[in-house]
């Protein structure tokens, strides 16, 4: 009898991944293949749909290859949220190139949003403020800036449904994407006629929305010959990366927290209601409930950046692999081959000699602050910001850099963090991405937010909960809750240490007040 299994997908930033994994959720065996980013102009992030799908075909055919024993049960993605891709009546791009999660070109199309007399009550419908990231906008920025492009689209799809539809041929998203269009009333679930209109834009562009562990279609016959997968393998709709990630972890019950340490680092309290609080995002969860989040767009690319500036010191921390920098579009970026999984999702050698580096300077880092805003700010602050060093001293080395850099993008999830709960209230912060893989950083997480942080057995999170949804669609599991009860392990637990919480809270307190200082000064800045 063959060994059963689901394939999970996951497209990330910087790697996509598939994987096949057993009932009692062990990954049997997984491929990556890297990609880049360009960044034509500032505030613009690009990546190529095609290489989206060839990498996932890569990866399919190397696992499948790999165990041809195996039956494969049902198939899920997840993918990197809120990028859209204009697809005509064949479903092919229309441009090479798509603006992803963390472009914000749309931001003229938020602010006239935001001059309408009614943008409040508008904004309420959707649980959400109005920003570049939604992927309303930026199909609102097509509409208006590539006119020609706009009326050519016969829809308008992100990362992970695109996935779908090459693996199916269907069209459909999910309620965690389609939560994050900035098109959806809260209530119902549904596309709002009048946010839709509001943004200018043509429901019949917009795909129907089915639940996440519900099946859309099975494998195409061209896709089983090129990948080995069995033709009319069921397909479920899948969710966002982030929403899977945080599924793979057990946030699926009221009053539980979490942090995403991937290539964005995101804070996130699973609760019944979308909270309104204009600081505070909300997304749909794949169990009905809600998350209500703040993010740092620039975290792993802060870490990149140090691994990388690091590296150039006689050879003590080793280069970033190939596929983790950002290219220009003066620059043809590599086309990467399945392999190891890349290090931006799992904690790689440079990235613990990092560890190594900063565990020699002192708490606090001797005065040293470092600001993680290479993307900017989303809702904390102006999305103009800069990163910086504040603080910075002839007595000051690498290590306190190393230090900085990582206490700064805690006291940015710090921040967010205190909107979501109570630092004193003891729950524990469950972790998952590749930086939970640090043990000194989880340290550091229990030390300056002042709570127990839990890792987890897999920090695969995106993959785990892909593959959690596909059980659902294979019927191994009756529901998406049925699963998320019975496929989380828990790792480590790390616990605050009352000493060095002291000195981070003083740090903290100095990092909040240089922050709202620096806040009104970037737009002069970027002028």
């Amino acid at each position: 009898m063959p060994l059963e299994s689901v394939l999970a997908i996951d497209t990330g930033t910087q790697t996509t991944r598939a994987a096949l994994v057993s009932p009692d959720g062990s990954i049997l065996d997984m491929a990556s293949s890297p990609l880049s980013m360009s960044t034509p102009r500032p505030g613009w992030a690009e990546q190529e749909p095609e290489r989206w799908w060839s990498a996932t075909v890569d990866n399919v055919s190397a696992v499948m290859s790999r165990n041809p024993g195996t039956a494969v049960a049902a198939v899920a993605a997840c993918g990197q949220m809120h990028g859209v891709v204009a697809l005509d009546k064949a479903g092919r791009p229309l441009a090479p190139r798509v603006g992803i999660w963390c472009d914000k070109r749309a931001e003229g199309q938020v602010a006239r949003f935001l001059a309408r007399p009614d943008a409040r009550r508008l904004s309420a419908l959707a649980a959400n403020v109005p920003l570049p990231a939604w992927a309303g906008f930026k199909i609102a920025w097509y509409c208006e800036e590539e006119p020609d492009l706009y009326e050519q689209a016969k829809s308008f799809l992100v990362v992970k449904d695109f996935l779908n539809l090459r693996l199916c041929g269907e069209r459909a998203t999910d309620p965690t994407e389609a939560s994050g269009t900035f098109l959806v009333d809260a209530g119902s679930g549904r596309w709002s006629p009048e946010l839709i209109d509001a943004l200018g834009l043509d429901e019949n562009l917009l795909p129907p929305i089915a639940g996440s562990g519900t099946v859309i279609g099975g494998i195409l016959p061209e896709v089983a010959a090129a990948t080995g997968l069995r033709a009319g393998t069921p397909v479920v709709a899948g969710a966002g990366d982030m929403l899977c990630q945080l599924y793979g972890v057990g946030l699926s019950r009221p009053g539980r927290l979490a942090e995403v340490a991937g290539t964005a680092s995101i804070v996130a309290a699973y609760s019944e209601q979308a909270d309104l609080d204009d600081r505070v995002m909300s997304l749909r969860t794949v169990t009905g409930g809600w998350v209500n989040f703040g993010i740092t767009d620039g975290a792993g690319a802060c870490m990149n950046w140090l691994a990388q500036l690091l590296s150039g010191r006689g050879g003590t921390i080793a280069a970033p692999e190939a596929g983790v920098r950002y290219y220009t579009r003066h620059e043809q970026a590599p086309h990467g081959s399945t392999g190891d999984v890349h290090p931006g999702h799992r904690y790689g050698s440079h990235y613990a000699s990092i560890d190594t580096v900063a565990a020699t300077a002192p708490a606090g880092a001797d005065g040293l602050l470092f600001f993680p805003y290479v993307l900017g700010e989303r809702t904390l602050g102006s999305t103009g910001s800069r990163a910086s060093f504040i603080g910075l001293t002839l007595t000051h080395d690498h290590a306190h850099m190393a230090r900085a850099v990582m206490e700064g993008i805690c006291f940015e999830n710090r921040r967010a963090l205190d909107l979501l709960a109570r630092p004193t209230d003891g729950t524990v912060l469950r972790c998952t991405g590749g930086g939970s893989r640090s043990a000194l950083w989880n340290q550091l997480r229990a030390d300056i937010y002042e709570r127990p942080v839990r890792s987890f057995a897999t920090v695969e999170g995106g993959v785990h909960g892909a593959a959690m949804l596909a059980a659902v669609g294979a019927g191994w599991y009756a529901s998406t809750a049925e699963a998320g009860d019975n496929l989380v392990t828990p790792g480590a637990d790390w616990r605050p240490r009352p000493s060095t919480t002291e000195t981070y809270r003083a740090c903290y307190e100095s990092f909040r007040a240089v922050h709202d200082a620096l806040d009104g000064q970037w737009e002069h800045w970027a002028r």
